[in-house]
């Protein structure tokens, strides 16, 4: 490993990685030693080394009238940086607080390619409200892969996010209704034929977010009224669907739902 680039990624510059890991050789010396074995001035040595020290990376003792330098622990290092995501942890509410408040056109963002897709469906796990999905599970599932949805399924559950969906029926929208309450999920099922759904939307927070599968594209749409119009039409459509699941299955549907066809209802 490149351990200069490496520092220089997490915040020294070039000439202040380069004296750290000369005193971490060192162990403990002299500004007039390190200036050698670095090759910085010795002027510019000890400017860095104030530096390194305000960074909480150095320490020097006095032996008589010399001042004698040691790197400090590397964990201090990752204690830094971690002290520097805390405090934009913490401050994140009111940047994003700040953002908002003067967006006022709509945020799109396109995503392209399997990775776009993947990382669409992964920021509707992030959802506080829950998620409102049309989908063609059999359409999605074929789009990436299994293992991906058993790990997305795992991950939802694991942080409690509900699903309401309307999803065309075929026996594979048939097992993720059987599995409704176990995986968080209230889901009612509509003909393929009469709505074939081929692209899956997913409405979240103030978002909405439209991918297709056979496109390998996606695109996440931020703003707060389309989001709460766009809900307002599931809304819809999840009551109708409610209402013609009745008609869509078959009594061995019902049977292998073990017979309620209102598996699961979301809280």
């Amino acid at each position: 490993m490149d351990l200069r680039k490496m520092l220089n990624k997490i915040g020294l510059t070039d000439k202040e990685a380069k004296v750290y890991l000369t005193l971490l050789e060192l162990q403990e010396t002299i500004p007039s030693v390190i200036s050698r074995r670095s090759g910085i001035k010795r002027p510019t040595t000890y400017v860095i080394l104030e530096q390194l020290q305000k960074r909480g990376l150095c320490s020097h003792v006095r032996k008589g009238r010399t001042l004698y330098y040691r790197a400090l622990n590397p964990h201090a290092l990752l204690e830094d940086q971690y002290n520097k995501y805390s405090e934009l942890e913490k401050a994140m509410p009111e940047l994003v607080s700040l953002h908002e408040k003067y967006v006022v056109t709509p945020q799109m963002t396109v995503y392209e390619g399997a990775e776009g897709v993947i990382k669409i469906m992964n920021d509707t796990l992030n959802t506080s409200t829950g998620l409102l999905c049309w989908a063609d599970v059999t359409v999605a599932v074929d789009g990436l892969s299994a293992d991906f949805y058993e790990s997305y399924i795992k991950t939802k559950v694991e942080r409690g996010v509900w699903l309401k969906g309307v999803f065309c029926y075929d026996s594979a929208a048939l097992r993720f209704k059987k599995k409704g309450r176990e995986e968080l999920r209230e889901v009612y099922l509509v003909p393929k034929e009469k709505f074939p759904f081929k692209n899956e939307i997913n409405i979240y927070d103030d978002k909405v977010a439209i991918v297709s599968y056979e496109e390998k594209v996606g695109v996440i749409i931020q703003n707060k009224t389309i989001a709460d119009t766009q809900r307002a039409i599931f809304d819809l459509g999840f009551e109708y669907a409610r209402m013609i699941e009745q008609d869509v299955l078959t009594d061995k549907d019902l049977e292998y739902l073990g017979g309620d066809r209102f598996v699961a209802m979301a809280p």
